[in-house]
Formats: structure tokens, sequence, C-alpha cells
């Protein structure tokens, strides 16, 4: 009987030794450089389909081109626009919330920040196409 009690608490000494010196050092936290949109698209103000945004990574330019034949569905002053960032990417501000992307002049601006705090900004704008 003592025996087994012996050999029980030597194997949980073993265990415990085993596994505390297994425990590794956490790496660094992973944070991403990119502070690009992956992709953009609106949506009518009562939902339904989206509708691409064409991004130019050059001028930081978003156009979403609405086809004519759905100018009654999107009212280009009043879309919901969705995102898609990297995990740890942030955009200021929200897009919570119908945006109004009718004025090319006076476009609505949104800024990307990254997990290395570093930003990108982009103009969201929409138009109706001829066709």
């Amino acid at each position: 009987m003592k025996l087994r009690r012996y050999f029980a608490v030597l194997a949980t000494a073993a265990l415990t030794a085993f596994a505390a010196g297994s425990c590794a050092e956490p790496e660094d936290e992973f944070l991403h450089t990119d502070s690009r949109l992956l992709s953009i698209e609106v949506q009518p103000a009562g939902g339904g389909a989206g509708i691409a945004g064409v991004i130019d990574e050059t001028t930081g330019e978003v156009y979403f081109p609405i086809p004519k034949k759905e100018r009654e569905k999107y009212d280009i002053t009043s879309l919901m626009v969705r995102a898609e960032v990297e995990y740890d990417t942030f955009i200021t501000p929200s897009l919570t919330g119908l945006k109004d992307l009718s004025d090319r002049d006076n476009p609505f601006t949104i800024t990307l920040t990254a997990g290395d705090k570093g930003t990108r900004t982009y103009t969201l704008w929409a138009f109706y196409t001829r066709r």
C-alpha cells in the first residue's frame, strides 16, 4: 500500500515537473502592417444585394458604379457600406448607419488604422451608370 502511494506521489511530481518545464515563452504578438481595404460594398437602405466597390490603391478612391436600372432601389444619398479589413485594422469614422456617397466634390472619407498604427485614407463615392 505504501509502495503504491510512493509511486503515485512520484508520478505526480514527475508530471508536474514535465508540464512546468515544457511551457514555452509566449511569442511576440503579430501586428498587421497592412491598412488596406480587402473588399468593400454598398447595399440599399432596406438591405439586399450588395454592389462591390472599385478600389484604386494609387489614389485612395473607392467608387461604386450603380446600374441605372437599379436607381430606384439604390439611393446614393442613403447607402449602407460594408468593408472587410484585417482582424486588427480599424475604420474611422464607423461605417454604421446610412451614408451619403453622392457628392464627389465632398466625398465620404474613411481612415484605416492597422495594428502597427499605420494609416491609410480612402474617399468613397457612388454614381449611376448610363446603362
